[in-house]
């Protein structure tokens, strides 16, 4: 299936860590990953399948504190 192949990202995730959402989206979507922004402020709940193309980003308040792919 197209787009599900484990591939690492361009750079390392450990980066976007303190950066502002918007920053953060648009280096993971110029990387060709989908980006899923999880508001820890409002409702950290995620559905638990795996998606090696998409990019989590768990921000409080506008900044991203964790992130991980699948």
């Amino acid at each position: 299936m197209p787009g599900f192949e484990r591939r690492q990202p361009s750079f390392d995730l450990a980066e976007l860590v303190g950066r502002k959402i918007g920053d953060a989206r648009e280096r993971c979507e110029r990387d060709g990953f989908h980006v899923q922004v999880v508001d820890l402020d409002r409702h950290p709940a995620v559905t638990l399948e795996w998606r090696p193309d998409r990019i989590r980003l768990a921000a409080r308040r506008g900044v991203v504190e964790d992130c991980h792919q699948g």
